[in-house]
């Protein structure tokens, strides 16, 4: 748009200066023309001054061009001699107001004719036979004016048209200029929402490197991703062992006889183990797949639920299952697996036999997960969403699930709501983005 703004400003600003100097070029031109034409016309009346034996003027009609003969033609003269002012014929005994001049001298005024009509006049310092004179020609401009008039006007609607058709080919060129931007920013839309983990390298020279940087920034984006991801499950089963360890030492018979330090010592153990068990649960959750992929619910939530299940085979939980519009969501898969596993967790945790877990994927996504489980009273559903915070210190979590679940939400622009489920009494989540 700015592009498009500065040439257009830039073309109007050119085409007016051009139409400008033309204009000028034109008017200076023309009256360029009339001034020799009037200095052409002030020899020939020069040439017909005459002066008799009392050295009184005459001049030689004979010797002057008839327009200056007729009265108001449009073209005048005058010659000024000391006291004596001789007039043409056309003047009609009308003066012009000129200033003498000296000799070799010459001026050019504008004035107003018997007629009313714009003038130019110019005046002349001669010499002839002794005598100083000052000729004076005039000639109406309005034909000139009219006439430089006329062309302003052909030539302001052929500058127009120009700068129309200018106008048309810009912003044709633009557009085709621009089109594989158009498609870049296309690519990159498609590949916010998991339909392409690359752009197209198959564009223009001027947008190669690029689209280069940008497929570099994401290889480097995933693999710092995936290693983050990968370390976290890495620490967790480095620690495991060490943990051991030290739980084994708890039991130290030293330790036993300060049974407040040995079970402050195994409260902390245990707590670092859920910990652990919590980071090891979400890289399972997450697996190997490629970031910036879209997630198929229709596909991957079975295979979530079925992990669960698994997970949780000692409490024989049920996880009824329902998805309603589009199988594909445009959220990254390994966010969406994170926020639905996390979710899906804490349910397990606390249900007693039952879970449900219905997705609507149409204009909006609509997550709804409810469980059999004791709930929330209206009071502790706001303390629940902090982070840290657990409703059930016995239970088994460092209450940082769904604190984690409403960052990510309100990183996708969406709303988190805590309920009471009317179908199994429990807790329900209600998510929309």
């Amino acid at each position: 748009m700015r592009l498009s703004l500065g040439l257009f400003v830039s073309l109007v600003l050119a085409f007016s200066y051009l139409w400008q100097t033309t204009r000028d070029s034109i008017q200076f031109l023309s009256e360029d023309y009339v001034v020799q034409h009037l200095k052409h016309d002030a020899e020939g009346v020069l040439n017909a001054i005459q002066f008799d034996s009392a050295n009184n003027i005459i001049v030689n009609t004979q010797q002057i061009e008839p327009v200056y003969l007729r009265p108001f033609s449009g073209q005048y003269y005058q010659i000024n001699m000391n006291d004596a002012v001789i007039r043409s014929r056309s003047l009609w005994d009308q003066d012009m107001l000129v200033p003498n001049v000296a000799m070799g001298e010459q001026q050019k005024l504008y004035l107003t004719g018997p007629k009313k009509q714009p003038l130019i006049v110019m005046i002349y310092g001669f010499n002839k036979q002794g005598h100083a004179l000052t000729v004076a020609v005039a000639e109406d401009l309005s034909p000139t004016i009219v006439n430089q008039h006329n062309f302003q006007y052909q030539y302001s609607r052929i500058v127009g048209m120009l700068l129309f058709l200018l106008l048309i080919c810009q912003i044709v060129i633009l557009r085709i200029s621009f089109k594989p931007f158009k498609n870049i920013r296309t690519q990159i839309k498609r590949l916010r929402q998991g339909d392409i983990e690359q752009l197209d390298t198959h564009v223009p020279e001027e947008a190669f490197d690029l689209v280069k940087e940008i497929n570099h920034l994401l290889i480097t984006l995933e693999s710092r991703l995936q290693r983050s991801r990968n370390a976290l499950g890495d620490l967790a089963h480095a620690l495991k062992m060490p943990l051991t360890v030290i739980q084994q030492l708890s039991y130290n018979q030293q330790i036993k006889e300060q049974p407040d330090i040995q079970q402050s010592l195994q409260k902390q153990i245990t707590a670092m183990q859920n910990i652990m068990g919590r980071v090891l649960k979400q890289a399972r959750l997450a697996g190997d797949g490629v970031g910036l992929l879209k997630f198929n619910a229709r596909e991957e939530v079975p295979e979530l639920i079925q992990l669960l299940e698994n997970m949780y085979k000692e409490k024989n939980i049920s996880i009824h299952y329902t998805l309603t519009g589009k199988d594909t969501i445009a959220i990254d898969r390994e966010d969406m697996l994170e926020l639905l596993g996390n979710l899906l967790d804490n349910a397990c945790k606390w249900a007693q036999s039952q879970i449900n877990i219905s997705i609507e994927n149409t204009l909006k996504l609509h997550i709804v997960i409810e469980d059999d489980g004791p709930g929330i009273s209206e009071n502790n559903r706001a303390n629940l969403l902090k982070r840290g915070t657990r409703v059930d210190e016995m239970k088994a979590g460092h209450g940082l699930g769904l604190a984690i679940v409403k960052y990510m939400i309100q990183q996708q622009g969406g709303e988190l709501k805590l309920n009471q489920s009317s179908q199994l009494g429990g807790l329900s989540v209600d998510i929309t983005l």
